[in-house]
């Protein structure tokens, strides 16, 4: 106690902590002032139009009321704005002109200030479809000449009432956030600097983890740009993802399993395909007020502490040496593949499942050792194994399928070893944790896709299906470039590998068995993800297998193998240099393969941050609007998951089959409600179909009725003879699917109430063996 508080009043302490009191009193004090509100009526908008002529609509809004060419038409009065997050609710009608290339113009707001850096720029474009939204923007500096600036991109655009209201939920949440940083910051140099009474013992090891923090900050740089880290092929998808899961939560759906603003207002589920638990965090942060680009931001970087974390770890349980295990770990968050994943594709699902793909071949180590695995080892692996795999459930089922796949190999080639009691009761005992866990959402994706009616998943069955898959593969010479975009394994694995080869033949039986079993199946294994990931292996002749080859070719892209051939040949090199500490080559070898991953990543960060513009998405869940040039619809997400006979065009769907049969007033959407007014004429019972794409769930709330998926791939009803009136229709879980969600929670209850009471009573069995003594 006396040497802590002795710390305490070292100087540099002092500092620290004073600092950081200072901003969290700063904080505190922001988001304790009343909310700032501004209002303005039409009339109050000044016109700063220079061709458009301005006018008053027959609603009484003021703007531009006849098609013209876009440009910067009203802006508020000068308003005195605190630094935070703004809702602006505008009162608007837009009715937008074309490009050349049928593309609808985005109509939208900004801020300006008469300071420069005072407010962020984003602009937040408005809901086409409606006459009313509310977009977030941001003031950075305090400043007295905030503006709020209409811009006409093309089109009518008149506008009515508008509030800008400060949002002090944001505010507290930065308060939050600022808390845990501080918090986590404080552990760590408790941990980590020599002087403090609580660290780590180990000098080796205390520097390892701050070269390892460092490096974990090297594969951050982007984000912490404007902009930077929301280039990637899947970006727009993944922040849809995000905006569609928080806009659930607020609708009162968890788990969440439609994103009822996707798709034009239709619904879209990727949810019952594709595991989201991990992305519930940004969504969360994304209700607490966040913009959904921070939200990814912010999620993006603790997956790469995660990465760093996890991957360090696993290395140091099989290597047992902290600079080994240093070693492949900035290997592996330096490598070609984890650095496109994350910048240059925005893959989440891949680059969160290699966070956790390291934790296989650890748990591996401790099963098929030497020896039987004791009763200690056998627990560590199957909690590795549970977590690793559970993980991947909830991430990516490519990667799940391909970890799966090379695992299985493993296990198959040690039968022996596998069908011990020990070890293949480690095996059941994870399996049966990893269905429980995830039975939330395995129960729905597997009878979703026993039920049929949603083939687009897959590439097909046929040789030709194959083909498609082959010919996306890359060339084998891809394999060793340092390309600009990094889709490649990469020279410094390559040369990784070159040198466990070497090692093998020159060292021979003086080899350690250790490195030599790990290096030899991860270079075998790696080798063949390598070659899967080209075009000269024979998809086309795997895709024609019945059954396993529609699986396999689910993959799309075959250099998705990069991902397992990544940690594979990251273990490789790792093994080469754990054979080499016995001589004089180890460190040379290690300094030129960090030496080249940091060349790698320095030409990556020199072709990728000069592209970096500033883009926002408005926060809204129409965040499309801004992205313009990319498409014409007022949503961003893929065709994989939607209902077979479903025909999406660049606007919205094309029903081709009539399938109603009563006279419709009006279909309306609120918090994810669909009220259907009609009213059936004939005496006989009829039938309507609903704007919604069919997804199991969808039920009548207010009359006696079916629910049944239409040949057009929409929600159907049946109507009773004779009705008139309104007919609501929600998503609501099945029971079944219910009854899963309850044996997931009660599994995790019970495991943590397990792994809880655990230490406890290996504590008071040890105080019982000392008093016995």
């Amino acid at each position: 106690m006396k040497t802590s508080f002795h710390l305490l009043r070292r100087p540099p302490v002092l500092v620290l902590l004073i600092v950081q009191l200072l901003i969290l009193l700063g904080a505190v004090w922001s988001a304790a002032q009343p909310a700032t509100v501004y209002r303005f009526t039409p009339d109050q908008w000044e016109v700063i139009a220079q061709h458009s002529a301005i006018a008053y609509d027959e609603d009484g809004r003021r703007g531009v009321t006849e098609m013209t060419e876009g440009e910067i038409i009203l802006q508020t009065p000068a308003m005195s704005l605190p630094a935070g997050h703004y809702r602006v609710a505008l009162d608007y009608r837009y009715e937008p002109s074309r490009t050349a290339e049928e593309i609808d113009h985005r109509a939208g707001v900004y801020f300006t200030a008469a300071e420069a850096m005072s407010v962020s720029g984003e602009q937040g474009c408005v809901d086409v479809l409606t006459q009313q939204d509310t977009v977030v923007l941001n003031v950075n500096y305090a400043s007295d000449t905030v503006r709020l600036v209409a811009n006409n991109d093309g089109g009518i655009f008149t506008l009515g009432n508008v509030e800008i209201r400060q949002d002090m939920v944001y505010a507290w949440a930065c308060v939050l956030g600022w808390l845990v940083l501080f918090v986590l910051v404080d552990l760590a140099l408790l941990l980590l600097v020599p002087a403090s009474p609580k660290a780590l013992r180990d000098a080796d090891l205390r520097g390892c983890l701050w070269l390892l923090a460092g490096v974990t900050l090297l594969t951050c740089v982007p984000l912490l740009m404007n902009s930077g880290g929301c280039q990637g092929a899947d970006w727009r998808f993944h922040l849809a993802r995000i905006e569609g899961i928080a806009q659930g939560l607020r609708e009162g759906q968890f788990p969440v399993r439609i994103y009822s603003q996707a798709k034009n207002g239709y619904g879209y589920a990727p949810s019952l395909f594709y595991g989201e638990a991990f992305l519930y965090f940004p969504a969360v942060l994304r209700l607490l007020g966040m913009s959904v680009q921070g939200a990814y931001r912010t999620y993006v970087m603790v997956i790469q502490a995660l990465t760093a974390g996890i991957s360090f770890f696993s290395f140091r349980q099989m290597f047992r040496h902290n600079k080994t295990a240093l070693l492949g770990s900035i290997l592996y968050m330096l490598a070609p593949y984890h650095i496109y994943n994350i910048y240059w594709r925005s893959a989440v699902g891949e680059y969160t499942a290699l966070a956790f793909l390291p934790l296989i071949p650890a748990a591996l180590t401790l099963l098929y050792g030497p020896a039987l695995p004791g009763r200690r080892q056998a627990r560590l692996a199957c909690g590795e194994l549970t977590v690793a795999f559970g993980a991947l459930v909830q991430t990516h089922m490519i990667s799940l399928e391909l970890a799966t796949l090379a695992t299985a190999i493993f296990c198959l080639y040690h039968f022996r070893r596998t069908f011990t009691r020990r070890v293949l009761g480690v095996w059941l005992t994870a399996a049966g944790l990893v269905v429980l866990l995830n039975l939330w959402f395995l129960f729905p994706f597997v009878t979703v896709m026993m039920g049929g009616g949603y083939s687009s998943m897959y590439g097909g069955e046929s040789f030709a299906g194959g083909l498609s898959v082959q010919k996306n593969g890359l060339w084998l010479s891809q394999l060793l470039n340092w390309r600009d975009d990094h889709n490649s394994i990469g020279v410094v694995l390559v040369a990784g590998a070159v040198a466990f080869v070497w090692c093998w033949f020159t060292q021979g039986k003086d080899m350690p068995r250790r490195e030599k079993k790990i290096g030899l199946w991860a270079l075998l294994l790696g080798t063949l993800a390598c070659w899967m990931s080209t075009n000269t292996f024979p998809w086309g002749w795997l895709g024609a297998l019945p059954v396993a080859g529609r699986l396999l070719l689910a993959i799309q892209f075959p250099w998705r193998y990069f991902s397992l051939a990544t940690v594979l040949l990251v273990l490789v090199s790792v093994c080469a240099v754990s054979a080499l500490r016995r001589g004089r080559y180890a460190q040379p070898v290690a300094v030129l393969l960090l030496s080249a991953s940091l060349l790698g990543v320095g030409i990556f960060y020199h072709s990728y941050l000069p592209t970096v513009e500033p883009v926002y998405l408005g926060d809204s869940g129409q965040l499309i609007y801004a992205d313009y040039k990319i498409s014409n619809m007022s949503w961003y997400y893929d065709s994989l998951y939607l209902p077979d006979g479903a025909v999406e065009i660049r606007d919205g769907f094309v029903c081709n089959t009539p399938i109603t049969t009563v006279d419709i007033a009006s279909v309306t959407r609120e918090n994810g409600v669909t009220v259907l007014s009609c009213s059936e004429a004939t005496g006989q019972m009829g039938h309507a179909e609903l704007p919604l794409l069919y997804y199991p769930g969808y039920t009548i709330l207010n009359t006696e009725g079916n629910v049944f998926r239409t040949e057009n791939g929409m929600v159907g009803v049946t109507v009773p003879a004779g009705y008139s009136g309104e007919i609501r229709v929600e998503f609501r879980e099945p029971r079944r699917w219910l009854a899963a969600d309850l044996v997931s929670l009660a599994t995790a209850l019970a495991l943590a109430a397990r792994l809880a009471i655990h230490p406890r009573r290996k504590k008071s069995g040890g105080k019982r063996r000392e008093q016995a003594r």
